[in-house]
């Protein structure tokens, strides 16, 4: 009973706008994968469906700065906080949300080690968790994270979609936004009922 009552709070927890979240998304220099005990799984990060949905909460509505891909540090170099955050958000390291029909479309092509598909539970619980985190967000932080006019049509699904009712700022600066992505953000926040307090 207290697996599945922890269990469903997973999305919150990942996806608050205030807890930080690590990830690790690839092997340190040096691992080997062959080097690992016996049943170990040694799929990509990516590829794992619970990390991918973990990885997918994180990219809500989380600050900039609070997800963070480990995997892109580099061996060697030494990091303080800005340099950190730099290199561990660039280049893909924090993606745009996805609307809960596009996060099970991307489900369907990972995997679960378990044995078992636990792809309706993880539906149900992004779902939740998206539903959550937009409704109650007044300000999305997506400031410099590398973005282009990909990413923000991508955003702009989302916020086309009606599910941030509350928000009243929208942080971009400091992306490579060209002409496409701000058409597509502005057709989005068009729409009625988008983002009403968003001025």
């Amino acid at each position: 009973a207290l697996f599945k009552q922890g269990l469903g709070c997973l999305g919150t927890l990942y996806s608050h706008q205030h807890t930080f979240v690590l990830r690790l998304t690839s092997f340190p220099d040096g691992h080997k994968a062959e080097d690992q005990a016996e049943g170990t799984n040694v799929a990509k990060y990516f590829d794992r469906g619970w990390c991918a949905t973990e990885n997918a909460w994180a990219s809500l509505t989380k600050d900039s700065r609070l997800s963070l891909d480990l995997g892109k540090m580099r061996a060697g170099k030494v990091y303080n906080w800005s340099s950190l955050t730099d290199d561990c958000t660039q280049d893909g390291g924090r993606r745009p949300p996805l609307l809960p029909s596009a996060f099970a479309a991307e489900l369907e092509k990972k995997s679960f080690t378990n044995g078992k598909d636990d792809k309706p539970l993880v539906k149900r619980l992004y779902e939740a968790a998206f539903e959550e985190q937009f409704g109650k967000a007044t300000e999305l932080f997506y400031e410099d994270l590398g973005w282009g006019d990909a990413e923000a049509a991508q955003l702009a699904e989302v916020l086309a979609s009606g599910a941030a009712p509350r928000l009243e700022e929208l942080w971009l600066q400091r992306n490579e936004i060209g002409d496409e992505g701000c058409k597509a953000l502005a057709a989005a926040l068009g729409k009625e009922g988008a983002a009403p307090r968003l001025e």
